[in-house]
């Protein structure tokens, strides 16, 4: 298969069946998808099972698979969302056998909080409203580093704009919402930049 093609069309060839267009997908996002685990969870074997799980559970849904416009996006909330059932599952299990304390001391509470405001309408509609008062730019360059989780080079690239510039933008949206989700921010004890990542997995799915 040819090295050169875009990932968009290895997607499309994977939804009509090309067992090589998964393996390039493979390929092609396993160094980052597996960072973006391992920063989630702090857990690499974790990680490298689910982004496997998830590239099986699209083989298996190949032929009902949407057209997605950021392939790298769509794997991201697929490993993340996989990522929050697998700790999920795991609790049940280390709350039904009764494991010991000191077997329970895993770095789950940046999870266990984007599990919860899942169901959280209240915070979500806070957030969306306060992510809709930022201008298009900033809710652009916000969707770029939390959601398709780009570095500030690539971004800087993409929007034809310096690094300096896209730190400076994303900074000032950063600290205006931190000041419209300031009991939020404050409740959770979490940083802004987590609630930020959470909540624009919920607001654009």
């Amino acid at each position: 298969m040819n090295g050169n093609l875009h990932t968009q069309d290895y997607w499309c060839q994977l939804r009509d069946g090309n067992t090589d267009a998964l393996s390039a997908l493979y390929q092609l996002h396993y160094t980052g998808l597996i960072n973006y685990g391992v920063k989630l969870t702090g857990d690499r074997d974790l990680a490298n099972d689910c982004f496997t799980a998830v590239l099986l559970d699209l083989w298996e849904r190949r032929h009902t698979l949407p057209e997605v416009s950021n392939v790298r996006a769509y794997l991201i909330t697929c490993l993340h969302r996989r990522m929050l059932r697998e700790i999920a599952s795991g609790k049940k299990r280390l709350e039904h056998h009764q494991e010991a304390p000191s077997a329970q001391k895993l770095q789950w509470s940046h999870e266990d909080y984007l599990a919860a405001i899942e169901g959280n309408d209240a915070f979500t509609q806070v957030f969306a409203k306060a992510f809709r008062r930022l201008t298009q730019r900033q809710q652009q360059l916000l969707r770029m580093k939390f959601f398709e989780d780009l570095d500030y080079d690539h971004i800087a690239l993409t929007c034809g704009i310096t690094k300096r510039t896209a730190y400076n933008i994303i900074h000032d949206a950063l600290k205006q919402l931190k000041l419209e989700l300031k009991g939020h921010v404050q409740s959770s004890g979490l940083p802004i930049e987590t609630l930020i990542s959470a909540a624009l997995l919920l607001i654009l799915h």
